[in-house]
């Protein structure tokens, strides 16, 4: 019978191989908890509706983001968040490690709008005082009641209001404003700010969709409560902000239409375009 060898060089390498091997299974990542991340923030001496955040971690991170609560977020352990209307905000920080993410939250208490006048009049819609109505395809009413203003309806058709302002160039200005539904079924809800005068039986588009809810895009569907900043999600819609290169006067457009609104419609109160 033949001995077998095994040269010297190729026992090293199944050794090293061996090794390697072993220093992989030992070197996984772990997957981080609630105890590897945290964060702090302090409120900004000169404007209390700015929060500087401090995120902190004792792991190697990759990647980290923000979630103020509104819709809006950032990047990175530290982040800036001017908020403008009162309320209380979740704001999430979230890490990403090797080994998977973790995240901390906590509720951040607005005390009062960010100071500023308002560009709307009567934006408590006490009445229908200083708005027109847009009137652009039959099936959808809307009426002004108890201090808001509801659509209802449907049969594909569509309804607004609208306003004019006085806007200054180079000014960043910020739209808000309140809504409320029990579900809506393929419809949308949009806000708009552009220089075209609106016209009865002419749908609106003018300077883009500023907020909105859409069906088709993912919300609307299900009941909804609360600031428009926070729940839009309209392809193309922004974060309600605008801003123009000249002084313009321009129209604050909001109009709402498709299948069917739902059984109590959308209603909204509390309409603002602040500058930021």
């Amino acid at each position: 019978m033949k001995n077998i060898k095994f040269p010297i060089q190729l026992l090293m390498c199944f050794f090293l191989l061996s090794l390697v091997a072993c220093n992989e299974e030992e070197e996984t990542p772990l997957a981080p908890t609630a105890a590897d991340v945290k964060f702090s923030y302090t409120v900004d001496p000169d404007n209390a509706n700015n929060i500087i955040f401090t995120g902190e971690s004792n792991l190697d991170t990759w990647f980290t983001h923000w979630n103020f609560g509104d819709n809006t977020s950032a990047e990175g352990f530290q982040a800036e968040k001017l908020f403008y209307q009162k309320g209380d905000y979740e704001v999430t920080f979230k890490i990403f490690t090797e080994g998977g993410t973790a995240e901390a939250t906590q509720i951040i208490s607005i005390a009062e709008d960010i100071a500023g006048g308002n560009l709307v009049e009567n934006g408590e819609l006490d009445d229908d005082s200083s708005w027109t109505v847009l009137s652009i395809a039959g099936g959808v009413d809307l009426t002004f009641q108890a201090g808001t203003a509801i659509w209802t309806g449907g049969s594909w058709g569509q309804m607004g209001i609208y306003q004019a302002m006085e806007v200054e160039a180079n000014t960043t200005y910020q739209i808000q404003m309140d809504v409320a539904g029990s579900g809506m079924s393929d419809c949308w809800f949009e806000v708009y700010v552009g220089t075209v005068v609106p016209m009865d039986g002419v749908d609106y588009t003018d300077g883009g969709i500023k907020l909105g809810l859409n069906t088709w895009d993912g919300c609307g569907s299900d009941p909804f409560n609360g600031p428009l900043t926070a729940l839009t999600c309209s392809n193309g819609g922004g974060d309600g902000t605008f801003e123009f290169s000249t002084d313009v006067t321009a129209y604050l457009v909001i109009r709402s239409g498709g299948n069917n609104l739902g059984d109590d419609g959308v209603t909204v109160d509390n309409i603002t375009v602040r500058e930021l």
